[in-house]
């Protein structure tokens, strides 16, 4: 968010005219006339105070949209401190869009009075923003236990950039460092360190805002972060060992103490940024904005190419629901149970994880074989049923090269069964894994977990369906309140990036481009190991169990009429109540059960079950990656040229039978980037089709709310239940990305990129938790996102309920159990849950479930005891 552009235009013609009255007076008065800006947004009609060591006035002004200029200053005490300071006046606030009227209070900023004089006789304008002020008020408290007027400055400096900025930048942690010149009023900066200084100052607001402050409350908070950093250490404590409390607009006490002030800083400043260019993806951005964000170092170009592609994969739905090749929907084999008796709760399977197996990849008006891993050389993913209740016998036998596990995801079981990178089984080796089935029905999955090879294993084809089922599942499928039988299907989603053919083979490309390690994105979209795949249907409900088992993409389902559907279940279990959506955002590893009703159409027509775009390749627009002048991996031109699409040419879009030639985009910062080969994170995409085939009756009257006695109504939990609070803040950092930029090792990894929790990378020696069951067993879980990409975020262990995002209270589809949750950049989502003492111990993972991160270190251990 920067500012609307009613205000940009004001703004520029008032600056246009001080600037020209500041030039007017001749050279005597320009050598003595101090210019600046002050900038909380722009303040207007501020009292501007220039001020003695001792306080002493030594001139004074006003502010015009943030801008000031004050004459006459000359002979300034060289070896002493100049104060600048602004009181009262007003501002629009960025956060809210409220008026703001500081009370007495402002902004400030410090110099010698020797550095000002030189600031003045070069004609360069100083800067007061809030990073500013705390400089400034430091200095005073310096000054005061008598600090010599130049230490103190540095010092306070050093405080400021070190304990707040440092570590905050939302462009993927670029160094940054304090402004103390610059004219922040002008529509558009003059370079990024503004366009920073300017995300900085505009985010104090967003701080203020999620910390349930009033606007005005920003200035104590302001001064609350003086007395906080008075000790050197911004950690809610001054220098007399007190916690730092403010009051919040509900009259609470807010001890900053209890919060992790800079990691705060760093998600409003994401957050803003984040805001900002979802705005420019929804083409709500003004020029000006637009400007300033390429100044931050944003490729608003990529954008514009993005909503090009998207308009053209918009109108290739259209074809696709004319086409008459598109291949038949796959319906997944189900194993059966090896104990030979399906009446007893107990059962047992076989699992043999088996290389090059010769894959039918069928696509419309093609097909190719694809060589894959496979469990048990079965060309689609198996499904496993069981019941709450079984006690499960599943053995896993490796045929592959390497290390291997398999993971139980979303499963409540022992640690040791749990299939982490803490249990790899050898290449040739067997392990047999053992448990009970504790929780209610879900739609649960299992895949591989070995340390650094999980993302490759799964790309290549390990994973598989797990359907629990219990009583309260069987009593609504026998009451018609839930579809069943024939009429619930599983659906593995997965995107896949394909070689060109080869005598009738495509082999699978992985990480064998440089974007590819910020998560391993597909061109074609599997649908249980079809492209673009249709399904007959019948005019009545159907329960379709999604699952977007990919290994990075986010997915935004819709329907392409743009009907609504109703969600009936998250990834551990049923809702409490359905919901009605018209789109629903899953991230890799998320699953939901969703209830589409196909009455209203008739015999004949058919509609698409696409992914909505959406902003969410930020990533890929960030000039700071430095990707070699532009050159990724050969696809040239970054920053300027035209492209016609590439791979839109052929008469295929990446396998989905796409003609033309995209239509020759141009223009644009990206040049000859290829988009539609890429796929990138929120382009628009057709996923299957529905054919309404058949008129039916249809028996099922869905659900309202479930039996009181379903655990999601039993164990609501709420933020008072729980014993412990534990944060995990998530970051990533981007090096040089040049050229062929693919670092060396298992991972592939771009030089000098690292996807952190808390700090740390993976150490499979390390525990970097423990959750003492004696201490209490309900924790709150606070995931905290400080990088520039959303990341879905999956912990073992237990079936979790979100309690808020961003402080905004679960509702909706929230209301689920939830192993996995996607958390935006600058969200903070919290996540309530209860270890079970009987059935939790033992060590277990937390992590990114984009493969690649976790393969590149974003993950730790925690261990339950």
């Amino acid at each position: 968010m920067l500012y609307p552009k009613s205000r940009l235009t004001a703004l520029s013609l008032a600056l246009s005219g001080a600037l020209l009255l500041s030039a007017c007076g001749g050279g005597n008065e320009t050598a003595s006339t101090l210019v600046g800006t002050a900038f909380k947004g722009p303040i207007d009609n501020a009292q501007i105070n220039v001020l003695a060591q001792n306080d002493e006035l030594i001139a004074n002004g006003s502010s015009n949209a943030g801008k000031f200029t004050i004459p006459g200053l000359d002979n300034l005490p060289a070896d002493q401190v100049v104060f600048i300071e602004s009181l009262n006046g007003q501002y629009t606030d960025e956060a809210t869009g409220e008026l703001v009227t500081p009370a007495n209070t402002g902004l400030m900023t410090a110099f010698t009075g020797a550095e000002l004089q030189s600031l003045i006789a070069n004609q360069e304008v100083i800067a007061m923003t809030p990073e500013t002020t705390i400089m400034a008020r430091l200095v005073k408290k310096f000054l005061a236990a008598g600090m010599a007027p130049a230490e103190a400055i540095a010092e306070a400096k050093t405080r400021v950039e070190s304990q707040l900025i440092d570590g905050t930048s939302p462009i993927g942690g670029m160094a940054e460092s304090l402004l103390l010149t610059g004219d922040l009023s002008t529509a558009i900066p003059a370079d990024q360190n503004e366009a920073l200084a300017r995300n900085r100052a505009i985010s104090f607001s967003y701080d203020a805002q999620s910390k349930n402050l009033r606007p005005e409350q920003v200035f104590e908070l302001i001064t609350a972060t003086v007395d906080d950093l008075e000790d050197g250490t911004l950690d809610g404590i001054d220098a007399s060992g007190n916690a730092v409390v403010l009051t919040d607009r509900d009259s609470q006490p807010l001890d900053l103490s209890t919060v992790d002030r800079k990691t705060d800083y760093g998600l409003a400043r994401t957050r803003l940024l984040n805001n900002t260019i979802n705005r420019l993806a929804s083409g709500n951005l003004s020029d000006a904005e637009r400007s300033e964000l390429e100044q931050m170092g944003i490729d608003t170009g990529y954008f514009d190419q993005l909503a090009q592609a998207n308009a053209a994969a918009e109108a290739q739905t259209a074809a696709n629901l004319l086409a008459t090749n598109l291949p038949d929907f796959n319906f997944l084999p189900v194993l059966t149970d090896e104990d030979g008796d399906a009446t007893n709760n107990a059962a047992t399977y076989t699992l043999t994880a088996t290389p090059d197996v010769n894959v039918t990849i069928n696509a419309p008006g093609a097909s190719w074989t694809t060589p894959m891993l496979r469990y048990n050389g079965i060309e689609l993913p198996p499904v496993i049923e069981a019941r709450r209740g079984d006690f499960m016998t599943l053995n896993l036998n490796n045929s592959l090269n390497e290390d291997t596990t398999i993971h139980w995801h979303g499963f409540k079981i022992p640690g040791d069964q749990d299939g982490g990178p803490d249990y790899p089984v050898a290449a040739g080796n067997s392990m047999t894994y053992s448990f009970s089935m504790l929780q209610p029905a879900a739609s649960l999955w299992f895949h591989p977990h070995p340390d650094m090879r999980t993302g490759e294993q799964v790309y290549r084809g390990l994973a598989g369906v797990f359907l629990l089922k219990d009583a309260i599942s069987d009593q609504l499928e026998a009451n018609n309140e839930l579809p069943s039988g024939a009429y619930d299907i599983p659906m593995l989603i997965q995107d896949r990036r394909f070689a060109d053919e080869v005598n009738g083979v495509r082999e699978l490309e992985y990480r064998n481009r440089p974007m590819d390690a910020d998560g391993m994105l597909g061109s074609d979209i599997l649908v249980n190991g079809a492209i673009l795949p249709k399904l007959d249907v019948e005019t009545r409900q159907y329960r379709l169990r999604i699952y977007n088992t990919s290994n990075a993409r986010t997915y935004n389902f819709a329907l392409s009429d743009g009907s609504s559907f109703t969600v009936v279940g998250t990834d551990g279990g049923l809702l409490p109540e359905p919901v009605t959506v018209s789109e629903l955002m899953l991230g890799a590893a998320e699953r939901a059960e969703i209830v589409i009703d196909f009455v209203n159409y008739n015999v004949g027509d058919r509609v698409m079950l696409i992914s909505k775009a959406f902003a969410g390749s930020n990533m890929m627009a960030m000039d700071a990656m430095n990707m070699d002048g532009g050159n990724m991996d050969g696809m040239s031109g970054m920053n300027g040229g035209s492209g016609d699409m590439g791979g839109m040419t052929g008469g295929s879009m990446g396998g989905n039978g796409m003609p033309g030639n995209g239509g020759g985009m141009t223009g644009g910062n990206m040049g000859a980037v290829d988009l539609t080969d890429m796929a990138v994170n929120g382009r628009r995409m057709d996923v299957m089709r529905f054919d309404i085939a058949t008129q039916a009756a249809d028996p099922v009257t869905l659900y309202t709310a479930l039996p009181a006695t379903a655990e999601i109504n039993t164990q609501r939990l709420q933020a008072s239940d729980a014993d412990k609070v534990r944060d995990f803040v998530l970051t990533m950092t981007m090096g040089n990305m040049n050229g062929g930029g693919m670092s060396g090792g298992n991972n592939g990894g771009m030089a000098g990129m690292s996807f952190l929790i808390n700090g740390k990378s993976f150490d499979i020696n390390r525990i970097d938790e423990v959750v003492n069951l004696a201490d209490g067993d309900t924790e709150i879980w606070s995931i905290q996102n400080m990088s520039p990409m959303a990341h879905p975020f999956h912990v073992h262990a237990i079936q979790w309920q979100v309690l808020d995002r961003n402080g905004v209270p679960a509702s909706g589809v929230d209301l689920g159990w939830k192993d996995t949750v996607l958390v935006q950049p600058g969200e903070t989502v919290r996540i309530i849950g209860r270890f079970d003492p009987l059935v939790n111990y033992g060590d277990y993972m937390y992590h990114c479930h984009i493969l690649e991160h976790e393969d590149d270190g974003m993950m730790g251990f925690f261990r339950i005891q």
